[in-house]
């Protein structure tokens, strides 16, 4: 028994913010080609550049872009599919310049890029082959069109012989997953309208190609009408997708001239949100099988599945959460994490267990020091919600007999996503100095079904603080929590989340908010294209029909009514959401003398990159709740 006895949040701890931000790589598409695994990572110790790395059993890590190559695709502003490994070569959106080069791969790494594209207003993304062709087919997005203020999303085919790229398809303000079918004859793409996201209304097309490349025939597949599909895969003649016309991601098989037929019938969800090119909840093996991952209210599950017979086989995964999945033969990769294994690449060949190519840091951790999460159903005037609590844990120290810890709800963004479990540096920084934390997928978050998700529309700023402050209650009145010591922290629209929740309730001892929404109206004036219609379907009504509404969901209208000390953390040059909008709060909060800390960050954007911006985040983030703590 441990009897160094001492208050919670200040118990001694090796996990520092340096150590924290040093390892904390972020790794963006896997693909699993010819028995090697591909993947991006972006290097916070590198400012955030992000290099492509390859992994063979025999020759282990090769990386084949060294500095100052980055690979990073800018379209929409979130990006993805930023690289492609086809045909000997690998191909990959540079970061600086957002065209795609061409790197010929050799047993000892890569030869030097070569441009393929020079179009300085476009950016491109989800890069597929067309052999036959001698093309590529990408999306991409130009900016600067004629006396347009949005930017033009198309397919786009990028010749390799030199000649001139061009538009190959167009029309929708959104397009994804470019597919060509093995015989070269037919492509498959994702595209949407505004006002909505592709999670909302992706509808899955068919296009024939002819001899020249040119597309016609053009048909609908599926989607749209208050569904969406996702993940288009060719298997010989069949195309494969994810849809949730029945309420939840299902794996469903088209032929051409035939209706699709639906393969799966999960208890859970395929369905994930494409806010990043190239997701993937399943991959394509060798003898007609398909591993799956879904997810079953919020819990991560794998199958494999046999495509002929429809006969799902449930496999043990040591994993709690997988993402990002790539096929090749009898080689699945993946990005993943679990209860005591931080984010890493992961690949799996034969049945057998699998192994970890990358890990995200190479910080020894005390074993002593992880606690497994609860799962948690909780109360709220929504329904129940769930979130995974991480108690405090440090074999060094124990909190005062019978004293509740200080805890910290963490709000993911989006608001369509989902906290992910798994073993994070981030939570450990605090649970081991004493704190315990609660992932909340409030409503509108994603692995619970659409009718989870879809409780948060028209009520954005409602049913998600409800939500918030249903959970510091349950957490003070089950003992989970200090009732008296109960933060709340989130970023973007986990940032919007908090500051709401603090400008409608005392419920809370202090808040961190992270390049969050502060004003729906601003916002709206000046989000970018991808998310121009998002405001809609999350208040359930346009800016101009119900301008009321959008001041009455705006933190800043109540600023007035903030009592409760709150610390922001911005990106200078975010373009997803601006400065002015966490400046907007601070300044209102500065005129009423109730406690606000400020801090902008050079050179970061939506989401932190850089080591120093990620150390200092979690020393000033600590240090905030330790001085009310005292205070």
């Amino acid at each position: 028994m441990n009897n160094n006895t001492l208050p919670c949040g200040h118990w001694p701890s090796p996990i520092s913010a340096a150590a924290v931000a040093a390892g904390a790589l972020r790794f963006g598409r896997v693909e699993a080609k010819g028995g090697a695994v591909y993947w991006g990572e972006s290097r916070p110790a590198e400012k955030g550049r992000s290099p492509v790395l390859r992994w063979t059993a025999a020759d282990g890590v090769t990386e084949l872009l060294p500095a100052p190559w980055s690979a990073r695709s800018r379209v929409h502003e979130y990006g993805g599919g930023e690289f492609t490994v086809a045909g000997g070569a690998l191909y990959f959106v540079n970061d600086g310049d957002q065209d795609i080069y061409e790197a010929r791969l050799t047993p000892e790494g890569a030869a030097a890029p070569c441009r393929i594209t020079e179009l300085p207003d476009t950016r491109f993304a989800d890069i597929a082959l067309d052999a036959g062709r001698n093309r590529l087919i990408a999306v991409g997005e130009t900016h600067g069109v004629g006396e347009t203020t949005e930017p033009v999303n198309a397919l786009w085919s990028i010749p390799l012989d030199g000649s001139a790229p061009r538009v190959l398809v167009e029309g929708h303000d959104f397009y994804a997953s470019p597919r060509v079918s093995p015989d070269g004859s037919l492509l498959a793409y994702l595209a949407w309208n505004l006002p909505h996201m592709p999670w909302d209304a992706a509808e899955l097309f068919v296009a024939h190609l002819d001899a020249d490349g040119a597309v016609s025939g053009v048909v609908k597949v599926a989607g749209g009408g208050g569904t969406a599909c996702f993940q288009p895969e060719w298997t010989g003649e069949a195309l494969l997708f994810v849809w949730d016309a029945g309420g939840a991601g299902n794996l469903w098989r088209w032929m051409e001239a035939s209706a699709p037929i639906q393969i799966t019938r999960l208890d859970g969800d395929l369905s994930l949100p494409l806010w990043v090119f190239n997701q993937a909840s399943y991959a394509l093996l060798e003898g007609g099988n398909a591993r799956l991952s879904y997810v079953d209210k919020g819990e991560t599950r794998a199958a494999l599945l046999d495509l002929e017979t429809g006969a799902l086989t449930p496999l043990v995964s040591p994993f709690t959460w997988v993402g990002a999945l790539s096929g090749d033969g009898d080689l699945t990769a993946f990005v993943a994490m679990a209860d005591d294994e931080a984010l890493c690449v992961a690949a799996e060949a034969d049945g057998a267990a699998p192994a970890i190519v990358r890990r995200s840091s190479t910080f020894a951790i005390d074993p002593g020091f992880i606690a497994p999460p609860q799962r948690l159903e909780i109360p709220s005037p929504s329904g129940p919600v769930y979130g995974l609590y991480y108690p405090p844990a440090n074999p060094e120290a124990r909190g005062p007999e019978g004293e509740a810890p200080p805890l910290i709800i963490s709000l993911h963004g989006g608001p369509t996503s989902a906290a992910l479990r798994g073993l994070k540096a981030k939570t450990l920084f605090f649970t081991s100095r004493g704190f315990g934390w609660l992932d909340l997928d409030y409503s509108g978050s994603v692995g619970y079904g659409r009718a989870y998700r879809d409780r948060l529309k028209g009520a954005w700023g409602v049913a998600d603080v409800a939500d918030t402050v249903a959970a510091a209650e349950y957490a003070a009145t089950s003992g989970l929590a200090d009732p008296g010591a109960v933060f709340v922290t989130g970023g973007s629209a986990g940032g919007f989340t908090v500051l709401m929740a603090i400008a409608t309730s005392n419920a809370f001892r202090g808040a961190a908010s992270y390049y969050g929404v502060a004003d729906l109206i601003g916002l709206q004036e000046t989000t970018h294209k991808f998310e121009q219609g998002y405001l809609e379907t999350l208040l359930g009504a346009t800016v101009e029909a119900d301008p009321n509404l959008y001041r009455a969901r705006s933190a800043l209208t109540h600023a007035d009514a903030i009592t409760t000390p709150l610390v922001l953390f911005q990106g200078a040059e975010d373009k997803v959401v601006p400065k002015a909008q966490s400046l907007a709060i601070a300044d209102a909060l500065r005129a009423k003398c109730v406690p606000v800390a400020y801090h902008e960050f050079a050179g970061e954007g939506h989401g932190f990159r850089q080591a120093e911006t990620i150390r200092d985040c979690l020393e000033l983030e600590l240090n905030f709740y330790l001085g009310l703590l005292v205070g």
